[in-house]
């Protein structure tokens, strides 16, 4: 009797101790994160004089998809060509940011003629690790070209002119770059103000041949003041990649656009008496300047001389009708152009013209 008990027991146990064994097991180890950085997949060699300029943008994660948190040290590789990575730099920087580093070409590589030039950036972890180079950045060692002397710059009706000292002979592949800055951009004004202007970019670039010494900017508005800056910039095709090198800026100059320049002078005035209408009617030539105002009729009589009849404000569109002329007396017309600074043109060809009594 006693043994049955014992067996019922154990019987009543067992499976209680497999369903405990089946829902307490522990997970398989995982490895610990070695905190590597994923590797830039953005940089950018500019080449300028012997200096260049590299910007890439920092990675957040590492390559286990854990977010970095703290800057991480960042080494610069700079590659001749034919020769081993050497170390152009390090720096720290924060995970996720922008990123730039410049690097002062070695006499060596800042002479001679035009070879590939290679970056790459590595991030390494704090045990100098790293999960390999960024993408490479490519642009040249060698001479770069001669940079731009004794830059000045003067308003001309139709704009800005720069010019610049003459250069001897340059590669065929170098061309000029113009950097337009905006430096003090006049306050927006309404589009139906006598002053308007249209908005022009705060910097924009121009480029023109390298074998001329000026170029006229027929970009800006007046009213404004601009910063420029010109370079010589060689385009290269060096081993299936192309780079550009540029010299170092020229000295900037800075001019205030002030518009000093009147319009075209009208052409074309023809008179009609209107007898019935007790008027005479005026039209010409409409002038195609960017920034008319509109014009100014002006008339006279005898031997006296001309007065302003079109009022106060410029006359819109290319016709005037006079409505206070005296019947069987001469009138002598004539109009000038206004622009929206103020700058009135010369008076046009006169035409006479008399009301029938």
């Amino acid at each position: 009797m006693k043994l049955r008990v014992l067996a019922a027991f154990s019987l009543t146990i067992i499976p209680a101790a497999l369903t405990l064994a089946g829902c307490g097991m522990p997970a398989n180890p995982q490895p610990p994160s070695l905190m590597l950085p994923n590797p830039v997949k953005d940089l950018t060699a500019v080449r300028t004089g012997d200096k260049v300029s590299l910007h890439w943008t920092m990675t957040r994660r590492t390559t286990d998809k854990i977010t970095l948190v703290s800057d991480q040290d960042v080494h610069i590789c700079r590659e001749p060509a034919g020769k081993i990575c050497e170390t152009a730099g390090t720096l720290h920087a924060a995970p996720g940011k922008p990123a730039e580093f410049t690097d002062t070409l070695p006499a060596a590589e800042a002479k001679g003629q035009p070879a590939l030039l290679t970056y790459h950036v590595e991030l390494r972890n704090r045990f100098g690790r790293s999960a390999g180079p960024s993408n490479p950045a490519w642009t040249a060692s060698g001479d770069a070209p001669a940079p731009v002397a004794a830059l000045s710059a003067k308003t001309v009706p139709q704009g800005i002119l720069l010019t610049w000292q003459p250069a001897p002979a340059q590669p065929a592949d170098t061309s000029i770059r113009i950097q337009r800055t905006t430096v003090s951009p006049s306050a927006p004004r309404a589009a139906n103000s006598d002053s308007f202007r249209l908005k022009t970019p705060t910097e924009q670039t121009l480029a023109v041949p390298s074998n001329v010494s000026q170029a006229l900017d027929k970009q800006p508005a007046f009213d404004q003041s601009y910063r420029y800056t010109v370079q010589r910039v060689l385009a290269l095709n060096l081993g299936g990649h192309l780079v550009e090198v540029a010299s170092s800026p020229s000295l900037p100059v800075t001019i205030d656009a002030r518009d000093i320049y009147p319009p075209a002078v009208p052409s074309g005035l023809e008179s009609v008496a209107d007898q019935q209408g007790h008027a005479i009617d005026l039209s010409w030539t409409p002038d195609s300047d960017a920034d008319l105002a509109g014009y100014i009729v002006y008339r006279s009589q005898s031997s006296l001389p001309a007065v302003r009849i079109s009022g106060s404000k410029p006359v819109a569109t290319p016709s005037y009708r006079d409505t206070t002329p005296a019947p069987g007396a001469v009138y002598t017309y004539s109009v000038s152009a206004i622009d929206r600074d103020g700058n009135e043109s010369a008076r046009s060809m006169t035409t006479s013209e008399t009301l029938p009594q």
